[in-house]
This record gives structure tokens, C-alpha cells and sequence, in this order.
């Protein structure tokens, strides 16, 4: 089968690609938009809602409730935020925030204290209690 984004792949980006038809026809953003992103959030859970909202709202790449994602003004991604608008939270920003990096902790872990290595410690209880076994071969 033949791929029809083959020819457009390499010089066009595929989000800014309408279908008319049978031709492919790439779309170029309006002076106003250019380099304007949605900042899309889950607001809702897709848990109980149809299964093509579902898709819809993970061909947006929304996995899980409060996930954002930036995608560039463009139709298609209208289209699908259309159909997802009681589920998704949207606003227009100029530029894609970087992720947010979790901060240190504060302290480093040395290693971890092992229970049965210190036996008469009363801080250090056994994971499992230490029992003798009883045979009945010995009574």
C-alpha cells in the first residue's frame, strides 16, 4: 500500500497537513497564530466515557486527569478538542514551558540498614520473626 505521507514527511510537519478530498494539501498557520500553542488539560477522567472519546483524547496524547500537553493551533487538533470540550481544560499560550524537574530531596541515601544484621538493637526488628522450626522426630 502505497504511504500518501511519504512525499510530505521530510518537509512538512504532519500537524499542519488538511486532507481535501483525495490530495493532501499542506496548511499553513495564520499570520496570528504562528507560534501559538493550546495548552491542553485533563480535567475530567476518560474512565466510563465512550471508547472513541477515549481515543480521542489519547490521539491528543492525554493519559491521565490533570496531564497537559502542548499542540500547535492547527484544525485537526480543533476538531478533536471539539469533541473532548467538557473533559479538557484549554488555554492559548505563545510558548511551550519546559517540564517541570523535581527537586532534590535534601538528604542523600547512604544504604540501607538490614534488620538481622544487628540483632540486640531494639530499633532493629526482624522482617519476619525468627522461629525454631519444631520436628516431631525430636519428641
Amino acid at each position: 500500500m502505497l504511504n500518501v505521507f511519504q512525499k510530505t514527511q521530510q518537509s512538512v510537519n504532519p500537524l499542519l497537513i488538511t486532507r481535501f478530498s483525495s490530495t493532501l494539501v499542506p496548511r499553513t498557520p495564520a499570520p496570528n497564530e504562528q507560534g501559538k500553542f493550546w495548552k491542553l488539560t485533563l480535567k475530567r477522567s476518560t474512565i466510563g466515557l465512550p471508547p472513541k472519546t477515549r481515543s480521542n483524547a489519547l490521539a491528543l496524547g492525554l493519559k491521565r486527569r490533570g496531564h497537559v500537553v502542548y499542540r500547535p493551533i492547527c484544525n485537526e487538533i480543533a476538531g478533536i478538542v471539539l469533541k473532548l470540550k467538557e473533559v479538557v481544560g484549554i488555554e492559548l499560550v505563545d510558548r511551550v514551558e519546559p517540564l517541570k524537574v523535581r527537586a532534590a530531596d535534601g538528604f542523600d541515601v547512604i544504604g540501607r540498614m538490614n534488620p538481622r544484621v544487628a540483632p540486640g538493637s531494639k530499633a532493629a526488628k526482624p522482617l519476619l520473626p525468627l522461629r525454631k522450626r519444631n520436628n516431631q522426630n525430636d519428641a
